[in-house]
């Protein structure tokens, strides 16, 4: 009888252990928090495929990966959000300051080189846009992906603009982008710089005469309540590039890392479809505030992209891209 007692006894200290070990690991079991931050409002279409990523990351890492979200610029301004995911203080962010995440993403930005959607895709998804990602690591930031931040349209308080002679002297207001305030100048506007939170009392105080954005950005800051005309022209898609701080990245199991690459691609394909199918409701929300459209005719447009050539030739010369990798953008843009 003593006999099977003793053996009960060390069968309950060995289980007892063998519990305790497994409650060990369950409770060492690190949880990493994802800050993400962005200046769109909540209700577009990046907020919105956010939270669709974070369901998706949480629910595939068991939990082990907490996405918390700070939309409209909780976060900061775009620079500061930029500068703290270089610094480790966010995880996340997603949104413009192109050349800080890398220059060569200035390849995106170039005037009238994506014709649609499935031309910057077919760009975001090719070998040199792979290319142009990895190129991000050298300055901090890991670049999982780039989709779709809609096309830029001209907005103005001061005439219809039917052709670069329209433009000239208008006080445009600009995100800090030189791609974007190279066209403007280009075009022979005026860039003014302001911050993307303060531009609806820019532009009702006069402070700039108009901006250039997508359907969705004018529309859910508002902007059609302070201006008076709009010229569909579709001059830039930008990209819409998803970044992660690198050393975070790094610090990562290789099974989170997989995780966050996956939850990337989700991100970018619904903002991709929620984008492409919001843009004529949010141009039209722009015509019922009271906005005058207008849409270049094919000549008209000719002349807005022959006015832009020196924007192509300026970042050649500064060697933020070589010719060889324009003509290779310019071909896989268009499909060849």
């Amino acid at each position: 009888m003593k006999k099977y007692l003793v053996f009960a006894l060390m069968l309950l200290v060995a289980l007892s252990f063998s519990w305790g070990e497994g409650q060990k690991d369950s409770d060492e079991m690190e949880v990493y928090t994802m800050k993400f931050g962005h200046s769109m409002p909540a209700d577009t279409s990046r907020h919105q495929s956010l939270l669709v990523f974070k369901d998706f990351v949480e629910k595939e890492s068991d939990g082990r990966i907490v996405v918390e979200i700070y939309p409209s610029g909780q976060l900061g301004k775009e620079a500061e959000m930029l500068e703290a995911l270089k610094l480790g203080s966010q995880e996340g962010y997603l949104g413009g300051v192109f050349d800080s995440i890398t220059p060569k993403l200035n390849l995106y930005l170039m005037p009238f080189l994506f014709a649609d959607q499935d031309a910057l895709m077919r760009f975001a998804d090719s070998d040199l846009g792979q290319e142009i990602n990895e190129s991000a690591e050298q300055y901090g930031i890991k670049l999982l992906a780039n989709g779709d931040a809609g096309s830029r349209n001209v907005t103005n308080n001061i005439r219809p603009v039917h052709t670069p002679a329209d433009m000239k002297g208008l006080k445009m207001r600009t995100p800090p982008v030189e791609a974007i305030i190279k066209t403007m100048d280009a075009l022979g506007a005026n860039p003014v710089s302001i911050p993307y939170v303060e531009v609806y009392m820019a532009l009702k105080t006069g402070v700039a005469d108009g901006q250039e954005n997508p359907f969705m950005n004018i529309a859910t800051m508002k902007f059609q309540e302070v201006q008076k005309y709009m010229t569909i022209m579709h001059y830039m898609f930008n990209p819409e590039p998803f970044c992660v701080a690198l050393d975070w990245y790094n610090s990562l199991p290789s099974d989170l890392q997989a995780i966050l690459d996956k939850g990337a691609d989700v991100y970018t394909v619904n903002q991709n479809k929620l984008r492409a199918e919001s843009s004529d409701q949010y141009l039209q929300i722009i015509k019922d505030a009271g906005v005058e459209v207008y849409t270049p005719t094919a000549a008209e447009r000719q002349q807005f992209i022959d006015a832009c050539a020196p924007v192509y030739d300026y970042y050649i010369d500064k060697g933020f891209f070589t010719q060889s990798e324009l003509d290779r953008a310019i071909s896989i843009a268009s499909g060849k």
